[in-house]
């Protein structure tokens, strides 16, 4: 088994449902074990201009799981999750009712077509460190180190939910 983090966000309806229901399809995946989930924060949406306030907000958390599916396996199961919401994707980085993404895989590093672990924006992202540090203050992204200073850097980004 592999311990991987997973980070989960919604802007789009009862965000809060949308990531219980992702949260719970986590659980219930083959090969896939919930461990810990982080506190809800709320963030501004991030298009591909930067953040944009006349977006819907965000809300998002973080997962810690352990999986006995390889990188490509997990990013099956967890695009099918969307899928299985409903998820469309219309724009990159546009508004969406469930993001599942892929954050670290143990401290592996892992590239493909398809997906690059650690997630390569992680380290920019006050929705993904924020949470994560507030469930796990020792831990660390691969290639980057402890989370903690980032997180220091990014308090005021995010509003805990």
């Amino acid at each position: 088994m592999t311990k991987a983090v997973l980070a989960l966000g919604s802007n789009l309806g009862n965000r809060r449902k949308w990531i219980i229901k992702a949260l719970a399809a986590i659980k219930l995946s083959k090969g896939i074990e919930l461990l810990e989930i982080s506190p809800l924060v709320e963030s501004k949406a991030l298009t591909l201009a930067g953040f944009d306030s006349s977006k819907p907000k965000f809300l998002n958390c973080v997962a810690e799981i352990e999986t006995s599916l390889n990188p490509e396996n997990l990013l099956a199961a967890v695009q099918g999750i969307e899928q299985l919401l409903g998820r469309k994707k219309l724009e990159r980085w546009g508004d969406r009712n469930i993001d599942i993404d892929i954050i670290t895989y143990a401290s592996q590093l892992y590239r493909s077509v398809d997906l690059v672990i650690p997630h390569p924006e992680a380290a920019k992202r006050a929705f993904v460190i924020v949470p994560w540090y507030l469930m796990d203050q020792k831990a660390e992204l691969p290639g980057v180190g402890s989370i903690e200073k980032l997180a220091q850097l990014f308090a005021d980004q995010v509003k805990l939910k």
